[in-house]
């Protein structure tokens, strides 16, 4: 029972015969000690690029409205579309590439979504601009379905987590300066040259990628032992696996409800100024940084409580935005935003950590691609909501006014879902003689 429930960090990496066994070549590239430093970060600023062309639109709704005379929640498909062709296109692209170098998918990928960004920018109707969101998706998943795993192919289990740190940085990054430039850039230019210059920067990207970054080759599979040894390693990860997929795709809806419109919010709701949300967009990005830094400080030491301090926090905040709002205290809006940011920026580090350390390393690809799943269900379902929600604006008490509130129910749900799985994990724990409620370090739970 406990081999099956709580599988321990170390028990996850391959001895140095296990290396030979089953990481020799073909099938693998064994990491090296060095730490590829240059190589993660210009991997950081391609998530960077792939982060602010999916929510972008996000940030330029009232904008791209106007100029096609839609409403707020039909630009919000945008988004939803986007997600929904991730989802169904992340893991069928993974199966049919599983066996070509992954430095060549990453920079096919990323091509790729340098051309969207080109065709989205130049896009004479909205039906166009549509067509250019779902080619940026197809991108977009199969970029996120090699670059969830390649920080793991790299580095050494000792150093997985400071790996993701940095690549992590580049999503956070995308908030921090990135959506908020591009927001100020739409209305200083339009929201068109917003697009252009995420493409310019796909350019530059693609070449220091071509330059940087280190290849690797992972495992296809193997036959007799490796083989047996492989479905192994799926069969006792699958579980937590499944499991970390499940609390993204709660914890991504809830926040994305929110999140999609909540520029909308600012404006309709808080009734801050147009010219106030870039600033608003960045000091929550700087928030959101501080969320990844404090996890890479701390979140070794007291993982089980920093994961569910972080959703409980965000719970409170959601709840209570919306009656800070109706007293019209702008300070206390931007201040709960700001720690909202904080909260919710350690959370994809976290459930992305926790998924390539609960991985075998057979299994990595398969979890690659079911978290980008994950989170873009996540992505695309909370936008889909939140437009349902703002669309009840006339005939129900819901409304754009609660959108907050509606986000911190699916938040309170993937609280109540990680303090239940954990209390199961606490039970079989003490049924096999462990002592005390925690984990230790190291100790996988989802």
């Amino acid at each position: 029972m406990r081999k099956s429930l709580i599988i321990r960090f170390r028990s996850q990496q391959p001895t140095s015969q296990d290396a030979t066994t089953s990481l020799s070549p073909p099938m693998a590239t064994v990491p090296s000690d060095k730490f590829p430093l240059a190589g993660l970060l210009v991997l950081s600023t391609a998530i960077f690029t792939s982060m602010a062309t999916e929510f972008l639109p996000g940030g330029l709704i009232p904008l791209i409205s106007d100029t096609f005379d839609r409403s707020s929640a039909e630009v919000g498909h945008l988004i939803t579309l986007f997600a929904l062709t991730v989802i169904l296109t992340a893991a069928p692209l993974a199966v049919l590439t599983r066996r070509v170098d992954r430095k060549a998918i990453v920079l096919i990928a990323f091509g790729l979504i340098g051309l969207a960004n080109v065709l989205t920018a130049l896009a004479p109707s909205f039906e166009f601009l549509l067509g250019a969101r779902v080619l940026g998706g197809l991108a977009h998943g199969l970029f996120w379905s090699v670059v969830a795993a390649y920080p793991a192919h790299l580095v050494r289990s000792s150093k997985l987590a400071r790996a993701m740190a940095v690549t992590a940085a580049g999503g956070s990054l995308a908030g921090v300066a990135g959506i908020p430039l591009g927001n100020a850039l739409g209305q200083a230019m339009g929201w068109r040259w917003a697009f252009g210059a995420l493409a310019c920067l796909a350019v530059i990207v693609t070449v220091l990628l071509a330059r940087l970054l280190p290849p690797v080759k992972v495992p296809a599979g193997g036959t007799g032992a490796q083989a047996r040894t492989s479905s192994d390693r799926h069969g006792r990860t699958l579980a937590p696996i499944l499991t970390v997929c499940f609390l993204i795709l709660l914890i991504v809806a809830a926040q994305n409800s929110y999140g999609t419109y909540m520029v909308v919010w600012l404006v309709d709701v808080a009734n801050f100024s147009m010219e106030a949300v870039p600033f608003i967009l960045f000091a929550m990005g700087i928030s959101s940084a501080l969320g990844i830094a404090l996890v890479g400080a701390f979140y070794s030491r007291f993982p089980l409580q920093i994961f569910l301090g972080a959703l409980s926090t965000l719970v409170m905040l959601l709840f209570v935005l919306p009656p800070v709002a109706a007293a019209g205290s702008f300070g206390g809006v931007l201040a709960l935003i700001v720690a909202m940011g904080t909260a919710f920026g350690a959370l994809p580090t976290i459930l992305q950590t926790r998924m390539m350390q609960s991985a075998s390393p057979a299994a990595r690809n398969m979890a690659a691609a079911l978290q980008t799943t994950a989170f873009n269900i996540g992505i695309g379902g909370g936008a889909f909501l939140g437009g349902l929600v703002i669309a009840s604006a006339e005939t129900e008490p819901l409304g754009t006014k609660q959108l907050p509130h509606f986000a911190a129910l699916g938040m309170l749900l993937a609280l109540l879902t990680a303090g239940i799985w954990e209390f199961f994990l606490w039970r079989a724990r003490r049924r096999e003689g462990g002592s005390g409620p925690l984990p230790r370090s190291g100790d996988i739970l989802y």
